[in-house]
C-alpha cells in the first residue's frame, strides 16, 4: 500500500508540474494591446467620465495616419504618427468642446470619441469626435465594430 501511495503522490506532483509549465508566467494579454489598458484613466478623464467603453488598441509609429478630405488635421495627430499610440474608443454623445483636446472633423456632435494617448508616457494627444467612422480613416480598421 505504501508503494501505491508513493506512486500516486509522484503522479499528482508530475501532473501539477506539467500544468504549471503550460501556463504563462506573466500577467497580461500577451499582445501589444495590453499595454494600452494602462492609459484608460487618462482616456476616461479626457471624456470627463461620460460614455461607454468600446475598446482599445495599440498602434505602432506611423500606423496612425489621419486623412480627412478638405479638413485640417490637428498637429498633435500628425505628430502622433511618429510615436507609439494607444487609441481608446467610447460611445455616447460628445462634442469637441465637451472633451479634452477635442477635434470633430465634420464639426458638431458625434456618438463616438476616440482618445489618442501617447503610449510611452500616457500623454493625451487628441480626442477625435465622430458621428461614424469614415472608411478612409485608420480608426475604421482599428474599430470596425463602431461603423
Amino acid at each position: 500500500m505504501t508503494k501505491l501511495r508513493l506512486t500516486a503522490c509522484v503522479l499528482v506532483v508530475s501532473v501539477a508540474g506539467l500544468l504549471a509549465a503550460c501556463t504563462a508566467s506573466r500577467n497580461g494579454l500577451g499582445t501589444h494591446d495590453s499595454v494600452c489598458f494602462r492609459v484608460y484613466p487618462e482616456a476616461l478623464a479626457a471624456i470627463h467620465g461620460h460614455g461607454k467603453f468600446a475598446g482599445e488598441r495599440y498602434l505602432p509609429p506611423r500606423a496612425l495616419i489621419v486623412q480627412m478630405p478638405g479638413g485640417h488635421v490637428p498637429d498633435a495627430l500628425v505628430d502622433a504618427s511618429r510615436v507609439a499610440t494607444c487609441l481608446v474608443a467610447f460611445t455616447g454623445h460628445f462634442t469637441a468642446s465637451s472633451v479634452e483636446r477635442g477635434w470633430a472633423p465634420r464639426g458638431g456632435a458625434g456618438r463616438i470619441a476616440i482618445v489618442v494617448v501617447r503610449q510611452r508616457d500616457s500623454m493625451l494627444l487628441a480626442t477625435v469626435v465622430l458621428e461614424r467612422i469614415p472608411r478612409q480613416l485608420v480608426f475604421a480598421h482599428v474599430f470596425p465594430q463602431l461603423q
